[in-house]
């Protein structure tokens, strides 16, 4: 992966710190960085990020649309001391300080 990669996953984990406790749906992470980033990208992303546990997903039915599920992603608390510096930081991740 390159460094453009790992600045992306940075920045998620920041757009999900703003919204700790809760979580935030896939699509509107999508729509947050699409300008920027390819939607492939951000997927990937999200889901080094799901699989290293800084993150969790969760899928659940759509309300109104019954074949769609809405994904939502949450801060972990292992997230949470990446971002504040609190474990070892990880070469998969640019965290933007100050």
């Amino acid at each position: 992966m390159t460094t453009k990669d790992n600045v992306l996953r940075g920045k998620l984990l920041d757009l999900l710190r703003t919204v700790y406790p809760d979580g935030i749906d896939q699509k509107t992470l999508k729509s947050a960085f699409y300008a920027y980033h390819n939607i492939d990208d951000i997927v990937a992303s999200l889901e080094y990020l799901t699989d290293a546990a800084y993150c969790v997903m969760k899928e659940q039915p759509h309300p109104f649309l019954k074949q769609e599920n809405i994904r939502w992603y949450k801060l972990t608390p292992k997230g949470l001391n990446l971002l504040d510096g609190n474990i070892d930081p990880d070469p998969g991740i640019l965290i933007q300080r100050g």
